[in-house]
């Protein structure tokens, strides 16, 4: 957790300092199944990412992202900052 912290601070610089500042998460796995989401704290991020890893299949993999709204679309979207997590779900024998 020590580096998803550090990663947040070093990355609120690169989105030009902005206060509205959220985590997105997206996990997928080899046959197009996943899912994705965003929050406000880093943690949660990270613990949705881990439980939507364990609900795939093995060799999923996700990652979490800093991202802030673009006021200047016009729908609603987000513009991606730096990824902070990347989790790959290894198979194991139990999954063969």
């Amino acid at each position: 957790m020590e580096y998803l912290t550090n990663a947040i601070q070093d990355s609120k610089s690169a989105l030009h300092r902005d206060t509205d500042g959220f985590y997105s998460w997206t996990a997928r796995d080899g046959r197009g199944h996943g899912s994705c989401g965003v929050t406000d704290e880093p943690g949660r991020a990270s613990m949705r990412l881990n439980d939507a890893l364990d609900a795939l299949a093995p060799g999923a993999s996700g990652s979490v992202r800093l991202v802030r709204l673009d006021r200047h679309a016009r729908q609603p979207s987000y513009i991606h900052g730096k990824v902070l997590l990347r989790i790959r779900r290894d198979r194991t024998e139990a999954d063969q």
